[in-house]
């Protein structure tokens, strides 16, 4: 027999320090612990009492409510870490979700041994763990995690608002950024900030200008290294990158994706990448770091794209020359929605959390 069952948003914080605009829909039934509150304020010593405190009134709500089981997004504040020792004393069900991946995991010396002491705790106190993707599942057995049932559940995008994208919005955008319709282009979609490496596509891109004269760059995105960026880009090279400054409308976003050839995502440091699953779905070959959690799962290398080494400049700019050559480039990008097929019949979301309720007994 089906058991219903009913699913409630708890917010801990409300805003995440990021521009984007979010309304939460009332059918995930969002409850806010933190109005006015901002994720950033999560580790600073100031608020460890208001976070503690706020755990506790948490608390308090999932007893009044004869909460099941919990899903908890990261564990990095002590309202978090109190919850999850709360459910493990009450033998409430407590799956862990993170986006860490293996290659991010820098820690060294004196502060690998107490992260492993910590995070090592917090697994043994789950009934079960929500990796990303392999990255993922690697990052949680270093930890002591491999003993921990574990169930994918990657973040995704509005895949429909994409693949359903109509030809009027595509061409407005197309006429918004001035985009000729006779040209090929690269895109890098992200904040212009050192971690995320935009440096690197621009310096990569300015390498093959001459040796690619049909390809433009796109940079879609604002940040604190914009100025310096635009700086270096010589003078007859000026037309043929195009600088879209901050987009609030995920449906701009698509279109730029849809008038593209390729994704450059060089980040430092990238448990996961969302902009990978949407430049597959949109039917983009791609070029990633080794950093980049969701390249593990939605790149083959020299299928879909390539796969350089994190910082790499010159391994990216080979990479890229690859890519963008005429006798790969359309076979690549045909690829990506292919494996971005496959990936989501083994990493949905929504059958990881039907599995995380079965084991646990909360359905059948």
């Amino acid at each position: 027999m089906a058991h219903e069952i009913t699913l409630w948003t708890i917010c801990t914080h409300e805003t995440t320090g990021d521009r984007w605009e979010f309304v939460a829909p009332p059918e995930i039934r969002p409850i806010s612990f933190g109005k006015g509150e901002t994720v950033l304020r999560q580790e600073a010593p100031r608020y460890v009492l208001s976070e503690w405190l706020k755990g506790g009134r948490i608390i308090r709500w999932l007893i009044a409510n004869d909460v099941k089981a919990v899903v908890m997004l990261g564990y990095n504040d002590v309202g978090r870490l109190r919850i999850i020792r709360w459910c493990h004393r009450n033998n409430i069900p407590l799956f862990l979700w993170g986006d860490s991946n293996i290659y991010g995991d820098r820690a060294t010396g004196w502060k690998a041994k107490i992260k492993k002491r910590l995070v090592g705790g917090v697994l043994r106190s789950c009934a079960g763990l929500f990796p990303c993707g392999d990255c993922g599942k690697a990052f949680f057995a270093k930890y002591g995690g491999d003993d921990r049932p574990m169930f994918y559940h990657p973040v995704e995008p509005d895949y429909d608002l994409i693949f359903n994208l109509s030809s009027e919005v595509i061409e407005k955008t197309r006429g918004q950024f001035h985009l000729a319709t006779n040209r090929r282009r690269i895109i890098f979609s992200g904040r212009l900030d050192p971690a995320k490496r935009p440096d690197l596509v621009l310096e990569s891109f300015l390498a093959i200008a001459d040796r690619r004269p049909e390809w433009d760059l796109v940079i879609a995105g604002d940040g604190v290294l914009r100025d310096e960026l635009m700086a270096r880009v010589p003078q007859h090279l000026g037309g043929r990158i195009t600088w879209t400054g901050f987009i609030n409308d995920q449906s701009v976003v698509s279109a730029l994706y849809k008038l593209c050839d390729i994704l450059v995502l060089p980040s430092d440091y990238e448990p996961w990448g969302l902009v990978v699953n949407e430049a597959a779905a949109a039917g983009l070959a791609m070029v990633c770091s080794s950093c980049v959690g969701a390249a593990f799962e939605l790149l083959r290398d020299g299928r879909n794209g390539r796969i350089f080494a994190a910082g790499d400049l010159a391994e990216l700019t080979e990479c890229l020359l690859d890519v963008a050559d005429r006798e790969n480039i359309d076979r690549m990008k045909a690829a990506s929605p292919l494996v971005l097929n496959r990936w989501r019949a083994r990493g949905d979301p929504i059958e990881g959390l039907r599995k995380a309720l079965r084991s646990c007994g909360v359905t059948h």
